[in-house]
C-alpha cells in the first residue's frame, strides 16, 4: 500500500475509471477515493464506458461520472489513471484509449486473477470488496471519512458481499460497516435503492430471462440467457442484468450457475457463480476470464448458441469428474465479478 500512497500524494491530477457494466464495488470505491483525493487538493475526473446503473443514483456525487466518449480533455496532462476493481486493463472497454494516452496506471483490486498491469499495483485477494481496501487507503492518506465517502464505501461492501452473506465476509468487514454507519450512512436507504427499486424494464427483462432457465448435470448446473433481441425489444441497458445470475444459483442442489449475455458485437459475456465446492475462476480461466472462487466472468466468441454449448459442455464435464480441458479462445480480462 505504501507505493500507492506515495503515488497519490505525489500526483496532482488523476483520472479514475470504472470497468464495463460497473457494479456497486467499482462505483462506490471509485467515488470514495475520488472525493478523498479532492480533499487533499488533487484534481480528479471520473470516467466510465458504461453509465452507472439507475439503482446507484442515490449516491452523493454520482453525477460526477462522465462517459469517456463525451468528455474531451488532454489525457496526457494527467499524472495517472486509477482503476479499482478491474482485474484486467481491457475491462474498461473503449475507455482504454484514454488510459493509454495517460500512460501511468495505478491498479487497486481484490481479484486473485488480477494481471498486475499497473505501474503501481495494490492487490489484496483476501479483501471482501475493493471498498475495504479503499477505506484503508483513505485512512493511510490521512483523510477523514465524510458521509459521501462513507456511502460509497458502504455500497461497495454491501453489494460485493451479497448483503454480508458471502463467505468472504469477515469480522473486519462488519467492523468497517459499523464505522460507515457511524459516519452517517443509513443502511435502509442503501438497501432500498440498490435492491428494491428497479425500473420496470429490468423486471420485464428478468421475466424473459427466467423463461430461458434450464438445469443440467444432474441438477448441479443451471443457466439463463439474455439475448440481444431481448435487450433491444425491452430497451434494456447493459447494467440491467446485474444480479440475474443469482436466480439459477438459488436453485436447491445447484453448484454452478451461469448467465449468458449476448453483446452488441456478437460476443457472449458469461457470468459464473458457485455455491460451495467449485472454484469457478478456474473454469472461467479456460475461456480466458477469471475472478474469484465463487464469482467469475469471461467473454467468448459468438454466436450465442455455439458459445453456450461450448461453455456448458466444459462445465458438465467438470462436474461429472472429467476435469477441465483446454477451451476455445475466449477474451481475457473479464474477471470483474465480485468476490463471494
Amino acid at each position: 500500500m505504501a507505493a500507492v500512497v506515495e503515488a497519490l500524494r505525489a500526483g496532482r491530477r488523476f483520472a479514475l475509471f470504472l470497468h464495463l457494466s460497473p457494479d456497486g464495488d467499482s462505483i462506490g470505491s471509485t467515488l470514495a477515493l475520488g472525493l478523498a483525493l479532492e480533499r487533499l487538493g488533487k484534481r480528479t475526473v471520473w470516467i466510465s464506458a458504461d453509465p452507472p446503473g439507475e439503482q446507484y443514483r442515490f449516491l452523493p456525487g454520482i453525477e460526477r461520472f462522465r462517459l469517456w466518449n463525451e468528455y474531451e480533455d488532454d489525457w496526457s496532462q494527467y499524472d495517472a489513471a486509477i482503476l479499482l476493481d478491474c482485474a484486467d486493463l481491457d475491462r474498461v472497454g473503449p475507455a482504454r484509449a484514454a488510459i493509454d494516452r495517460i500512460g501511468r496506471v495505478i491498479n487497486i483490486d481484490h481479484h486473485p486473477s488480477n494481471r498486475r498491469y499497473g505501474d503501481v499495483n495494490l492487490i489484496e485477494p483476501g479483501a471482501a470488496a475493493v471498498g475495504e481496501i479503499t477505506a484503508r487507503l483513505i485512512d493511510r492518506l490521512g483523510v477523514e471519512l465524510d458521509t459521501a465517502m462513507a456511502y460509497g464505501l458502504y455500497t461497495a461492501i454491501l453489494t460485493d458481499t451479497g448483503s454480508f452473506q458471502y463467505e468472504a465476509t469477515r469480522p473486519d468487514t462488519l467492523r468497517l460497516a459499523a464505522r460507515l454507519l457511524e459516519a452517517g450512512v443509513r443502511p435502509a436507504e442503501v438497501a432500498q435503492a440498490v435492491f428494491e427499486s428497479r425500473p420496470l424494464r429490468v423486471l420485464r427483462l428478468l421475466r424473459e430471462a427466467l423463461g430461458t432457465l434450464e438445469v443440467g448435470a444432474g441438477g448441479r448446473l443451471a443457466w439463463m440467457t439474455v439475448s440481444r433481441a431481448m435487450m433491444d425489444r425491452i430497451g434494456a441497458q447493459r447494467a440491467d442484468t446485474e444480479g440475474f445470475v443469482n436466480y439459477p444459483r438459488s436453485i436447491a442442489g445447484v453448484e454452478v450457475a451461469l448467465l449468458f449475455i449476448e453483446e452488441p458485437d456478437g460476443r457472449v459475456r458469461v457470468s459464473w457463480r458457485s455455491n460451495r465446492e467449485v472454484d469457478v475462476s478456474k473454469l472461467a480461466a479456460v475461456f480466458g476470464g477469471g475472478g474469484h472462487a465463487r464469482a467469475a466472468g469471461c467473454t467468448v466468441p459468438g454466436p450465442l448458441e455455439r458459445a453456450r454449448v461450448q461453455v456448458l459442455q466444459r462445465v458438465a464435464e467438470y462436474l461429472q469428474g472429467e476435469g477441465m480441458r483446454p477451451g476455445p479462445g475466449g477474451s481475457a480480462g473479464t474477471g470483474g465479478e465480485g468476490r463471494r
